[in-house]
């Protein structure tokens, strides 16, 4: 057989080991560390646990095979450290870690501590050898306990009120040691403990040090005097009195144990070093800080306490054992004293700690994909990108953008419509703020060939106005719906034409009704219809070229109609006879009063007056332009209007338009997975009431038609008419770093567990976010992509 080298036959592995800082956040309590405490102590193996077969040999023994090993390892034990670094505008919060158990104890960590940061990083603060250095020592014997209190967090409090007395250029830290251990011999360790107590011994854990050593004596004292009694009076009496018996109680601190030692005997055990370091350039505050940090462990005395000695050894982070410090017993409770996060209290009092500035929240697995990207997500140290639902229900609802000027809605806008088009869908963006920069920025992403810019303010590209989309059908029913859809975005545009926010009269709306019909039953436009009300010879023109498959159909507003034309009496003598005949002279224009005043606003503004003078024969067939992967602006800049009513009514003209387009859409492609998904923009939607109304009635059954809503505000209170429905129509919602207080206060139920001060503290370009999914609505924040280069 082949010699084997010993080196080769056993191998040591070392544990390896992860710095992770721990970054905080408000909303941090500290109550159920000692949970952390009891998940250190289960990492404890013995020495055969640790022992496994690399390698092994089959050999024959007595005509037997028996696997021999040949190689073994033996995995040396592994620690977990805690570390609180400590400067005059710095604290940072560490754990050491060992690999092999980094993925079950970081997701410990986040569950006891629930919105946690936490970030691998590759060094630690390191002290130079000048560094003043202690160790905690128990008092006395291990069995008792520290005093434990989960609701408190005096421990870290009293340690970072060191702070208040360092300088620039201080550093500090407390390191806390945690090796798990075997608990086989520690109950008859603690009933040992337990018995001395019970029977007045000291329990000191110095055994040369003068108290023990004066206690030992006392009671010695006071067994003899029990004795010298018992003998000298034949039988000891409870009345009577031993002068020794009070002078011991004192001594031992009276005897009593408290509710930590008792609950201790049953508890995990896990052996712990506590050793502070200090270094500055001043020595007596170095040696100051170091013994305020000591001190700072008074705060949980109870049956033990800690006593601070000088430590002369090294504190190599990886070393499994801090060699000169005294190793102490502690429970799991105990150990949760010093397992402490600054929470919000802290973090408001040391606001230059690095915190979480908002609470954390994991973005569901399926918004963890899609096709709208709407930023990244940090959760507890790692980037999880956010995307719209991509859900077939759910793809199409509306999304609202909220925040301030300058907050980055144009940006996110135009990455969202640069995702669309990615996509292979279409994005129609409605603009009429200003000089319609944002149409400009979001058009200049992509390439002429993937554009289609409807330029309302140029006189030589301008469309007819009209509804040229519905199209004309043999098909005298189809005709027929066709007429009575653009009567009826005809009927909600003219009724936008208003100052006092009424509608036409019940009679003028038939009129007006009664004209649409019959010019759009004969594919004419707008124009011939109010020339129908005003002209009783176009009137009765149109009357005559209704199709005759259509007589039936309109016979009830032909008669409307004619119920404007004007006659006079006129007297003709026939053979020696006066007779009297109506002639046709005008109209009755008392009954469309109504109308003729909003067309004559209408009419105020010059391009809307050139649109109704134009045909619309050249018009772009916007049902067609929809179903192609493209992005459409309509540009109507401010420049246009003389007032906000005009742009009103201009923009209202341009949502019925594209309404009656989805429509005709719709007819056109029956299966409604073959429909392009067409994104609507409408920034500033507020600013056009009309439309805002208009878009209110329809919000619901616009995902049907396979067209997804995106408006942007500053606040949601600014939306008086569309508020209420977004709730009834699942819209999602994002709020961007500089939201009005408000805009929490309207979502307050839906946005928890966050808070108002988790929004109003939101980074620059970060935003709140509460977005439909399957599971209902998710809550979370992103930081905004990046704009598009």
């Amino acid at each position: 057989m082949k010699a084997i080298k010993f080196s080769q036959a056993l191998q040591i592995i070392h544990p390896e080991y992860v710095y992770l800082r721990l970054k905080p956040s408000n909303g941090i309590r500290n109550n159920n560390t000692h949970k952390l405490a009891r998940v250190i102590a289960s990492l404890y193996k013995n020495a055969v646990a640790s022992v496994r077969k690399e390698e092994e040999k089959v050999i024959r023994v007595l005509g037997k095979e028996l696997a021999v090993p040949t190689a073994v390892s033996y995995s040396l034990p592994a620690k977990v450290a805690y570390m609180i670094y400590i400067e005059k505008q710095k604290v940072e919060f560490y754990f050491i870690l060992p690999r092999q158990h980094l993925t079950f104890l970081r997701e410990k960590l986040g569950d006891v501590w629930p919105g946690l940061t936490i970030e691998e990083v590759q060094v630690l603060p390191v002290f130079g050898e000048g560094a003043a250095r202690y160790y905690l020592s128990y008092a006395k014997e291990d069995a008792l306990s520290l005093a434990v209190d989960r609701r408190s967090n005096d421990w870290l409090t009293s340690s970072l009120n060191t702070i208040e007395g360092m300088e620039e250029g201080d550093r500090a830290s407390v390191l806390i040691n945690l090796m798990p251990t075997s608990q086989f011999s520690w109950r008859s360790s603690y009933r040992a403990t337990i018995e001395k107590v019970r029977h007045g011994m000291p329990v000191d854990r110095d055994k040369m040090g003068t108290g023990y050593l004066l206690r030992m004596v006392v009671s010695m004292l006071t067994g003899l005097a029990a004795t010298v009694s018992e003998v000298l009076g034949g039988e000891r009496k409870e009345s009577a009195a031993n002068p020794f018996e009070g002078l011991l109680h004192r001594l031992n601190g009276g005897g009593r144990i408290s509710e930590a030692t008792e609950r201790k005997a049953t508890a995990p055990i896990v052996n712990t070093q506590l050793v502070v370091l200090s270094e500055s350039v001043d020595v007596l505050r170095q040696r100051n800080t170091a013994r305020s940090l000591s001190q700072s462990f008074d705060t949980v005395s109870g049956d033990n306490s800690l006593v601070p000695r000088p430590f002369r050894g090294t504190t190599r982070y990886t070393d499994y054992l801090l060699h000169g410090a005294t190793v102490n017993k502690m429970g799991d409770e105990e150990c949760s004293n010093f397992l402490a996060l600054a929470g919000r209290d802290l973090l408001d009092r040391y606001d230059f700690i690095d915190k979480v500035e908002t609470q954390e929240t994991e973005v569901p697995a399926d918004l963890q994909q899609g096709v709208m990207r709407i930023g990244d997500n940090r959760f507890r140290g790692n980037d999880q990108p956010a995307y719209l639902s991509n859900d077939s229900e759910y793809k199409n609802l509306t999304l609202v953008l909220i925040g301030p000027t300058r907050a980055g809605k144009s940006t996110l806008i135009g990455n969202l419509s640069h995702d669309a088009i990615a996509a292979g869908e279409c994005v129609v963006i409605f603009d009429y703020v200003k000089n319609c920069e944002l149409s400009s920025e979001v058009s200049a992403l992509f390439p002429p060939a993937k554009t289609l810019t409807i330029d309302c303010g140029n006189i030589k590209t301008m469309q007819g106005l009209g509804y040229n989309e519905v199209g004309s059908s043999a098909d005298p029913f189809i005709q027929y719906d066709n007429a009575k859809k653009q009567t009826t975005q005809l009927m909600t545009l003219i009724n936008s034409i208003n100052a006092d926010d009424t509608r036409l009269s019940a009679k003028m709306e038939r009129y007006l009704t009664s004209a649409a019909l019959v010019v759009f039953v004969s594919t004419g436009s707008i124009r011939d219809v109010f020339g129908v009300l005003q002209d009783h010879e176009v009137r009765h023109k149109f009357i005559n070229i209704v199709p005759a498959s259509q007589v039936e159909n309109l016979a009830e507003y032909i008669g409307s109609l004619r119920e404007l034309d004007e006659y006079k009496e006129v007297k003709v003598k026939e053979d020696g006879v006066t007779k009297s005949y109506p002639e046709l002279i005008g109209t009755k224009e008392h009954l469309i009063t109504g109308v003729i005043d909003r067309l004559n606003k209408l009419k105020a503004n010059t391009y809307m007056e050139m649109m109704l003078k134009k045909s619309t024969v050249g018009n772009i067939d916007l049902a067609k332009k929809l179903q192609k992967n493209q992005l459409i602006t309509i540009r109507m800049p401010e420049t246009m209007f003389s007032t906000d009513g005009e742009r009103d009514v201009y923009t209202t003209y341009w949502i019925t338009k594209l309404w009656l387009a989805l429509q005709a859409r719709g007819q056109q492609v029956p299966d409604r997975n073959k429909l392009t998904k067409v994104n609507i923009v409408f920034d500033e939607l507020y600013q056009v009431q009309n439309t805002e109304k208009f878009l209110t009635g329809i919000l619901s059954r616009l995902a049907k038609f396979g067209a997804k809503p995106i408006i942007s505000c500053h606040y949601l209170n600014q939306l008086r008419y569309i508020r209420e429905e977004l709730r009834s129509a699942n819209a999602s919602y994002m709020l961007i770093s500089g939201c009005d207080k408000k805009n929490y206060a309207e979502l307050k139920d839906e946005l928890a567990p966050f808070e108002l001060e988790d929004l109003l503290k939101l980074p620059r370009f970060r935003s709140m976010n509460l977005i439909k999914n399957k599971t209902g609505y998710a809550r979370f924040i992103t930081t905004l992509p990046k704009p598009i280069q």
